[in-house]
């Protein structure tokens, strides 16, 4: 018999939670299980890439409203939002995140779902998690954590209330579950780690559509390449100082960022005033990167903190030399010297490490092999979702 499932998402636009939700909805086997999906604000990158079979399903318009629709507001829900505002902002002087606070003053709001699951997921760390927590009727409830979980600067008091009425809440990596335990000791057993799911199959494929516009003239030049939302997080304003340090030392090269987000306008004034616009080009989003990353010479990391990179996985697949900074879970992601080259994150160490790993053409050789040999994706990961979402009510998880 067919398991019922809701797997709640606060958006599809570009990212590496989003990606990969794409990826497990693909892989899940349609016999098995009956999915319905609240994408709570429609549209984004990765919204058309739903695949056939999978029921989606609307949020209610409060929620949509509390996660940023406003205009779906009415005159009695504006006077709701100003309160919610002015409120917020005396929130500041608490610990709650805003997302914390937006959710303790719309919950009641909200209303619940009336259809009873099997199983019910929160696939991001966002107010969807206290959505499947206190609005969703269903037998078995895991919430999902894509980061490492110190790094994201929430009041950890309050998200204790939801992990504990959790069945498991989920991250991608060893290390991020190291730190969910050390953060919520009490609950040390509720945390799993299953990791995004990277088909190389499909990624090998995509790779193979066209060679990137972008890219044509230039071959004679060091062609970088990262991806990611332009957020602090991701390090951008390091890539794009490194990147002046590389142009000062004469180093002949163009490094270009896919990806969309609030720090665009900075960039692109930082690019004007320091003339490199001939260096350092802003993508935008790409539906398929892929050939992007097959093509380019380095692929760069220059994030701050992450959970385990999806999109680095991606590069591995591709079997291209990387340079990533040191992010407290980067060793989950590359092997230092073997599946990549480690830096310290900072401009300085960035722009050295791009120079030390170009210049050294055995390094490279080295990397790629390792890479050929050990990295060739991880379809095979499903099968712990499966497992996970196939869990009796009685049964206790100690291994996925």
């Amino acid at each position: 018999m067919k398991r019922n499932i809701l797997i709640t998402m606060p958006s599809l636009h570009s990212g590496g939670a989003e990606k990969s939700l794409i990826s497990l909805l693909t892989a899940l086997p349609k016999d098995m299980f009956d999915i319905d999906l609240m994408v709570v604000n429609k549209g984004g990158l990765f919204y058309n890439m739903v695949p056939d079979g999978i029921n989606v399903i609307e949020a209610p318009r409060s929620f949509r409203i509390a996660l940023g629709r406003l205009y779906e507001m009415k005159s009695i829900d504006w006077g709701l939002k100003c309160i919610s505002n002015v409120l917020l902002r005396l929130s500041r002087l608490s610990n709650l995140k805003t997302l914390q606070f937006t959710w303790m003053m719309w919950h009641k709001i909200i209303p619940d779902l009336h259809k009873s699951y099997d199983v019910a997921v929160s696939f991001m760390d966002s107010m969807t998690n206290y959505y499947v927590i206190e609005k969703v009727n269903a037998k078995r409830k895991y919430l999902w954590v894509h980061n490492d979980y110190k790094k994201l600067n929430a009041y950890a008091p309050f998200d204790a209330k939801f992990f504990s009425k959790a069945d498991n809440v989920v991250t991608i990596s060893n290390l991020c579950v190291q730190s969910l335990k050390e953060t919520f000791p009490d609950l040390k057993d509720k945390f799993i780690a299953i990791e995004n799911i990277s088909s190389k199959k499909l990624i090998d494929k995509m790779a193979d559509e066209f060679y990137p516009e972008e890219y044509k003239g230039i071959e004679y030049k060091t062609i970088i390449l990262s991806i990611g939302r332009l957020v602090e997080q991701k390090g951008f304003d390091l890539a794009v100082k490194a990147a002046k340090n590389l142009k000062e030392k004469g180093v002949h090269f163009k490094w270009f960022i896919i990806g969309v987000g609030g720090l665009k306008e900075n960039l692109k004034a930082y690019i004007l005033q320091n003339n490199l616009q001939n260096y350092f080009e802003l993508l935008g989003e790409r539906p398929n990167p892929y050939p992007y990353i097959k093509y380019c010479n380095l692929f760069l990391q220059t994030s701050r903190f992450e959970g385990k990179s999806i999109v680095v996985d991606e590069a591995k697949i591709l079997n291209k030399p990387i340079i990533s900074t040191n992010y407290p879970t980067v060793k989950d992601n590359i092997q230092d010297g073997q599946s990549g080259i480690i830096c310290e994150i900072s401009p300085e160490a960035i722009a050295n490490a791009i120079i030390a790993l170009n210049q050294d053409e055995s390094k490279q050789r080295h990397i790629i092999s390792h890479l050929k040999k050990y990295c060739n994706g991880n379809e095979d990961e499903v099968e712990k979702y499966i497992k996970l979402f196939c869990r009796t009510h009685n049964q206790k998880v100690l291994s996925i």
